[in-house]
């Protein structure tokens, strides 16, 4: 699975002007860096319960920008959360601040 499906990209482009895609990028990005820099810091009190709530809200917005690594395993983070599965955190929280990373690293190319 791509991290990043350039055909979605290529359709939002149709649907909003290319010269609106960089803005949404952007923003795009910006969501990546909150969620890393949440995920990955010592502050951040439940980390588990951040990236359920996370998790739910990157379904959509990586689905929107063809993010499709990031969208599965959204989805995937968000039925075990929704299915109470034991050790969200332990689980899931590296392999999502990996993930993030590499798709920050993706779509940055994009923009710039």
């Amino acid at each position: 699975m791509e991290v990043l499906n350039q055909e979605k990209i290529d359709r939002l482009s149709g649907e909003i002007g290319a010269e609106n895609v960089p803005v949404l990028l952007d923003i795009f990005l910006g969501e990546l860096n909150t969620y890393l820099d949440s995920l990955s810091s010592n502050e951040t009190p439940n980390k588990g319960q951040y990236l359920r709530e996370i998790s739910h809200a990157l379904k959509s917005s990586a689905a929107s920008f063809g993010a499709e690594r990031l969208c599965a395993y959204a989805s995937e983070v968000d039925a075990a959360a929704k299915a109470g599965k034991p050790h969200i955190e332990s689980t899931y929280v590296v392999p999502m601040i990996e993930l993030l990373e590499t798709t920050k690293s993706r779509y940055q190319q994009l923009v710039n």
